[in-house]
């Protein structure tokens, strides 16, 4: 009887451990977004790499996203003509839902993602629809 006790509290102690170790893995370490990040379309639609990975291929476009200390941003716009640009902007991380909001100067949001996995090599994300609504 004893013996089973034991083995049982063994057992629950590995499988605590075990879901507490799965929670740190879902935790967002944010440090880890403050650098330029550029679209690897290549990987899939929502993989981004920071701006030294050495396995992009060459390309005419590639989306980038810098992200600085105190929410400051900046990201590449590309317009109708095919020329692109850089503009400048804010981030937010909401911890909650680990939705990454990305606005312009004048507070309107032009880029919302969820980050599904980010590390310091890999940037992934679930875009997110935009209101239509917003000022």
């Amino acid at each position: 009887m004893m013996k089973t006790l034991r083995l049982s509290l063994v057992i629950l102690s590995f499988l605590f451990i075990s879901c507490e170790k799965d929670n740190e893995n879902q935790n967002i370490q944010i440090s880890f977004l403050k650098q330029t990040w550029y679209h690897s379309y290549e990987e899939g639609y929502t993989i981004y790499r920071p701006n030294d990975y050495k396995d992009f291929p060459a390309s005419r476009y590639r989306q980038s996203f810098t992200f600085e200390d105190n929410n400051v941003c900046s990201y590449s716009v590309l317009s109708p003509n095919d020329d692109h640009y850089t503009e400048k902007g804010k981030w937010n991380f909401n911890t909650a839902n680990n939705i990454l909001e990305i606005r312009n100067l004048k507070s309107r949001i032009v880029y919302q993602f969820k980050i599904i996995e980010l590390t310091k090599d890999i940037l992934k994300v679930e875009s997110m629809q935009l209101e239509e609504n917003q000022p």
